[in-house]
């Protein structure tokens, strides 16, 4: 009897060692994870800080741009009204001239000459007045080339003008074009940081169920040691105890003759009794609750089913969990399912009413292998 009931408490040791082996690897990755989102994060972070920068330095540009692009705009006018200007003057001076040599090319020009040739006091007075009609009428003759050489000068700053105002404009086309694609790659930078803090709260969220797992299977594991050893304590002074009250003549287990009986007894050890619904098991070593229910199978993989339980677990990452009636077991109760192991009561459904439990498994084939199973021992370890 003593040596069956070592292997009993030994068996359930590891039944409860090896789940949190296995919880604790699955914090660790979710652990993995969440470090792996935080530094793409911050990474994402200094990305979004660098591209805000050129988005400023290129809005920047363009404003430096449309300064620019306004006074090429008032030199082109000012150019424009000194080319109108002196086109307007060159024209002035040109009918006076015409006008002036008309009056020299009139028929009495020649006369003209005469006078000025009667009226000189010598030849070289009159080479004099000749050479000054000639000085003036070249004078007037500079001074139209000048101007034209200035309207050409002019006609060449206002072209300049134009080509600077060209490039200025496609300048700052282009740097707005640049600005927009630096906004759209901040946007997206934007929505790729909110995806990473949603999934960092969904991590965050499965590490409190994996944690919560734990430290249930951590507290059942104590209690059946504490448990273990209080059995093999009580079972050493039991022993102590035989072996000084023993003596010769009174063997102390005869009184199990009454055993003999056992042909009796074959009565109850039938089938697991099928207990009402929520009762108790009293002979359960560890003192939790237990129930024997009705058991059926679902998998997030069937057609429809969705990846998030009523709990908001995400199934892939945490499947061992049961949908339960909450009004039997509670939601966020960690339990304990016999042929299944340790899950969380996370789910409901709309057939899970009353007595009746659904494990979930990561295929339909296992679903259809674990069938409906009945008087299924489910112990309850919060």
């Amino acid at each position: 009897m003593k040596g069956k009931k070592l292997v009993t408490l030994v068996l359930c040791l590891i039944q409860i060692t090896a789940p949190v082996a296995i919880s604790a690897d699955t914090l660790e990755s979710l652990n993995q994870k969440e470090t792996t989102l935080q530094q793409e994060s911050q990474a994402i972070s200094l990305e979004v800080q660098n591209a805000l920068e050129k988005v400023n330095e290129a809005y920047q540009a363009v404003e430096n741009l449309k300064g620019e692009i306004s006074e090429n705009e008032a030199l082109l006018e000012e150019t424009h009204n000194q080319i109108s200007d002196t086109k307007e003057t060159i024209a002035r001076r040109k009918e006076m001239v015409a006008e002036r040599l008309r009056q020299l090319q009139v028929n009495s020009v020649g006369d003209n000459k005469i006078a000025y040739l009667l009226e000189s006091a010598s030849i070289q007075e009159l080479v004099t007045n000749l050479y000054a009609i000639t000085m003036l009428q070249s004078a007037e003759k500079d001074a139209i080339e000048s101007l034209d050489a200035d309207t050409k000068k002019l006609q060449e700053l206002e072209q300049e003008a134009k080509a600077t105002q060209a490039t200025l404009v496609s300048n700052q086309e282009n740097l707005t074009a640049e600005a927009q694609t630096l906004d759209a790659q901040v946007l997206s930078l934007k929505e790729q940081l909110a995806s990473n803090q949603n999934a960092l709260a969904s991590i965050a969220q499965s590490k409190e169920v994996e944690l919560a797992r734990i430290a249930a299977e951590e507290a059942r594991a104590k209690e059946e040691a504490e448990k273990q050893a209080a059995a093999e304590k009580e079972a050493a002074e039991q022993a102590a105890k035989e072996e000084a009250n023993k003596q010769p003549e009174t063997p102390s287990k005869p009184v199990e003759k009454p055993s003999t009986p056992a042909p009796e007894k074959p009565t109850t050890p039938t089938p697991t009794p099928t207990p009402p619904a929520n009762n108790s098991d009293n002979s359960s070593n560890s003192g939790n609750k237990v129930l024997y229910m009705e058991s059926t199978a679902y998998s997030y993989k069937e057609a429809g089913s969705s990846f998030f339980t009523a709990m908001g677990v995400d199934l892939r990452v945490n499947p061992r969990v049961v949908a339960v009636d909450p009004s039997v077991i509670p939601l966020g109760t960690i339990v304990e399912v016999e042929g299944y192991g340790i899950a969380l009561a996370a789910d409901t459904g709309g057939a899970i009413k009353g007595n009746i439990l659904d494990v979930h498994l990561d295929s339909e084939e296992a679903c259809y292998a674990w069938g409906r199973r009945y008087n299924v021992k489910v112990t309850i370890l919060d």
